[in-house]
């Protein structure tokens, strides 16, 4: 009986501190929600449409006039008004009005004809690679398209038929089946990490800031004074609220998060969920961890609230983690997020089910066992410290 009441104890008096703490309340209780609608109407759109691009045309034939409205038609080019030349171009470039352009020289026309190599310069702004790739693959498209048009035409009437000159025009024919995120919707891609990258960083700061204030007001020696067993009880009733609060945003996510952002779900929800619950789970006993070897509340808040980018990079998410320097990798491999953004690519974007990240259920259920044996042995050490000091 007095694990079962230590328990609601100290479920009761999570609730009452995250109630009656500003910061912890607006942490747990709203940013989780106001953070996934904002951060997710940023990448609503999910593709990069209508970049600004420019043609510099020398040559001003038929040929390149036709190249140039293909080039406007296509979705993602927005063209602006054509520069006087290749110097106003780049001025334009560097000013970001324009994002890359296209450069005719004279004679273009004419060696395309005698079916020649007829170069076309493509100017890009590399350092916003998302806008520049898709405005590469916009122009070769076009070209290659136009391209081999006219070499079929000239190959024509060298008295070809045209199965054999698209032979001669393609000699290797790459057929291309592009899987899971086939549109390269960036939004698609990115959003659902982001989403439990969310709740990941406000369970850290929130859970953080709580532990940590009832050490400041002295809180922690009266439940420290328990036997073992009512401090696990204790701990479990305080952790359990934040499994019941966080267990119900992944079901709103599920529900009306993922749809309202259009995000795919083409996994199993079940593993999705179950995974994700156990992560939430990890980082709670490595938030207490990481809390319980701070006294002030305003310390373990600048310290965790710095840890969201660090953790979402070496997560393996945005770049691999086997490309990362050793020492990374290790640390990579220490942090729960990193199998949980495995699963999550799988089950969101590959659609798979249990079997493809039961190695990312293992190896979220050892970082709990271990975590759990060294929070055990972290709170052997503060009642050591704290109890006989009031006794």
């Amino acid at each position: 009986m007095d694990i079962r009441k230590n328990f609601i104890q100290g479920f009761k008096e999570e609730m009452k501190t995250v109630l009656a703490d500003h910061s912890v309340l607006l942490t747990v209780l709203v940013a989780p929600l106001v953070y996934v609608f904002l951060m997710g109407n940023i990448y609503l759109n999910k593709e990069v449409r209508q970049i600004p691009f420019s043609v510099v045309d020398y040559d001003k034939t038929p040929t390149t006039l036709k190249l140039t409205r293909m080039l406007s038609a296509d979705p993602a080019i927005k063209l602006m008004k054509t520069p006087n030349g290749y110097a106003e171009a780049k001025k334009e470039m560097y000013r970001l009005k324009i994002q890359g352009f296209l450069v005719f020289p004279k004679g273009f026309e004419k060696h395309l004809l005698k079916g020649e190599a007829a170069d076309a310069n493509l100017y890009l702004n590399t350092t916003r690679f998302l806008p520049s790739n898709d405005l590469n693959r916009a122009v070769n498209t076009v070209m290659m398209t136009v391209g081999s048009g006219i070499r079929l035409r000239h190959f024509a009437t060298k008295g070809l038929n045209e199965k054999y000159g698209m032979q001669l025009i393609n000699p290797v024919m790459a057929d291309v089946h592009p899987v899971y995120n086939a549109t390269n919707n960036y939004g698609d891609y990115l959003l659902p990490g982001l989403l439990f990258l969310i709740l990941q960083q406000t369970l850290l700061i929130g859970l953080g800031e709580s532990f940590v204030r009832r050490r400041e007001r002295g809180e922690l020696t009266g439940i420290l004074q328990k036997n073992g067993g009512g401090i696990a009880a204790w701990l479990g009733g305080s952790l359990g609220y934040y499994v019941l609060l966080y267990a119900a945003y992944i079901l709103f996510f599920f529900g009306v998060g993922f749809p309202v952002l259009d995000i795919p779900l083409r996994g199993n929800l079940a593993a999705l969920f179950t995974i994700a619950l156990l992560f939430l789970m990890v980082v709670m006993v490595y938030t207490l961890l990481i809390a319980s070897f701070s006294k002030k509340q305003i310390r373990v808040m600048e310290l965790l609230a710095f840890t969201s980018y660090p953790l979402f990079l070496l997560s393996g998410y945005s770049w691999p983690v086997d490309a990362m320097p050793q020492p990374l990798q290790w640390l990579a491999r220490l942090i729960p997020t990193t199998p949980m953004m495995d699963a999550v690519t799988k089950l969101c974007a590959e659609g798979t089910g249990w079997g493809p990240v039961s190695g990312d259920f293992r190896q979220l259920l050892f970082m709990l066992l271990i975590s759990t044996l060294l929070l055990y042995w972290r709170i052997a050490v503060l009642k050591k410290r704290m109890v006989p000091a009031v006794a």
